[in-house]
């Protein structure tokens, strides 16, 4: 191999190596312009999130009287269903009752 071909695979390798860095810069601009973008993203999520927990604080303090509250309801709608199917027991038979012997066959 002479001078001249060294030489000349030396200022290839020189051009490679230029092109190799030009292109990973460019794609590490690339990558950074996106996680720019996932970071505006993230940050107006984490802005909702951190709203949504100032609004429902509150919460935290009203839920036990609110369960407390509930399960008075259902035990009262128990037994509201309870005497709904008595009455509905006792109207049947009273109905029964006032319709008087049915003919055979009816």
């Amino acid at each position: 191999m002479t001078d001249g071909q060294q030489i000349l695979l030396t200022a290839l390798s020189g051009l490679a190596l230029l092109v190799l860095l030009v292109a990973l810069a460019v794609a590490l601009g690339r990558i950074q312009a996106s996680l720019e973008r996932i970071n505006v993203h993230a940050g107006k999520i984490l802005w909702g999130v951190r709203a949504i927990e100032r609004e429902t604080d509150g919460l935290k303090d009203g839920l036990p009287q609110l369960r407390a509250t509930l399960t008075g309801v259902v035990e009262g709608a128990g037994v509201i269903a309870q005497r709904l199917d008595s009455a509905d027991h006792h109207l049947g038979v009273a109905a029964d009752a006032l319709a008087g012997p049915r003919a055979p066959g009816s």
